[in-house]
């Protein structure tokens, strides 16, 4: 089966890869630093994406909050009619009280992966309630969760961990188990989030039914000087990179070659046949195959370790 969409859903973009923390999990990490886009430029991009048919746009990072254009660029992007999701560790949360105050169309996200930014929070987690994420590995801090759950946050999401660097992968979990973990701890208190090259949200992207992955499919990743990926997890790989937002036609960058491969799915090649899920999963995430192994099509490595 092949996918042949006419645009993507959504953006996740970086504004900049600055940031104040060093997350044991970012994977981020290795990129160059670079200069941060320029409010006039994310103009341009917005004009472009939307022109496209692109309705959500993901503020991801680095810190979006250390970006001092960031609500400018979301007061355009708002006013063009788009749907903002900002990601942030919550270093200012006066600012994104801010945003959540002035813009209507965005949402605001907050990780909390330790009790002293849980702590630091708190006022603003109960006066705001915005969308709450941490990271779930073997390691994570059970005691942790149950205090952000006892916040009643708007939303609270457990995020499946990514591990692209080496060693990385020794705190992680098989797919499945991770859905085990959390659905018998936590039930419906906790929602997921996961890619969808394991299993598709078919409700909300029926068109990943045909697709090997969200990347290049129903999503694009933009880095700060306007570097186009078919995701986040492939920013710095050359090999990925799609052209340019600023400079390059749109209709270019979607038609790439490249992205041949994450919007066909031929069956999940995946040797755990005995796991519950096989015949749904679409084989995990193609970018952590080719972090581990240089092979896009290779096993989930937090699945089926080499």
């Amino acid at each position: 089966m092949t996918y042949k969409p006419l645009a993507p859903d959504y953006v996740q973009f970086s504004p900049t890869l600055r940031c104040d923390r060093r997350c044991d999990f970012c994977f981020n990490g290795p990129l160059p630093g670079g200069e941060d886009m320029p409010l006039a430029s994310f103009r341009r991009m917005i004009d472009r994406i939307t022109g496209a048919g692109v309705q959500v746009l993901d503020i991801i990072g680095g810190e979006p909050t250390l970006h001092r254009e960031l609500l400018p660029m979301i007061e355009h992007a708002c006013g063009r009619g788009m749907r903002v999701n900002i990601s942030s560790n919550g270093r200012d949360p006066d600012q994104l009280a801010e945003i959540m105050r002035r813009f209507a169309r965005a949402t605001v996200g907050v990780s909390v992966n330790d009790h002293a930014t849980l702590q630091a929070l708190e006022r603003f987690l109960r006066k705001h309630r915005p969308v709450v994420k941490t990271v779930f590995s073997t390691a994570v801090d059970h005691g942790l969760i149950e205090r952000v759950l006892a916040l009643a946050p708007r939303r609270y999401y457990l995020l499946y961990r990514d591990a692209l660097g080496p060693g990385e992968l020794d705190g992680s979990l098989p797919f499945d188990r991770f859905l085990e973990e959390v659905g018998t701890r936590y039930g419906s208190r906790a929602g997921v989030v996961f890619c969808s090259g394991f299993v598709p949200d078919l409700d909300q992207y029926p068109q990943l039914r045909a697709a090997r992955c969200p990347g290049g499919t129903t999503k694009l990743g933009i880095l700060p000087d306007g570097s186009v990926y078919p995701c986040n997890l492939f920013f710095g790989k050359e090999e990925y990179r799609l052209g340019n937002i600023l400079s390059d036609p749109f209709d270019a960058i979607w038609r790439h070659p490249a992205l041949a491969f994450f919007r066909t799915f031929t069956g999940n090649r995946c040797p755990r046949t005995s796991c519950a899920l096989h015949h749904q999963c679409h084989g995990g995430c193609p970018a952590h195959g080719h972090a581990h192994t240089g092979k896009r099509s290779a096993p989930e490595p937090r699945c089926v370790p080499g």
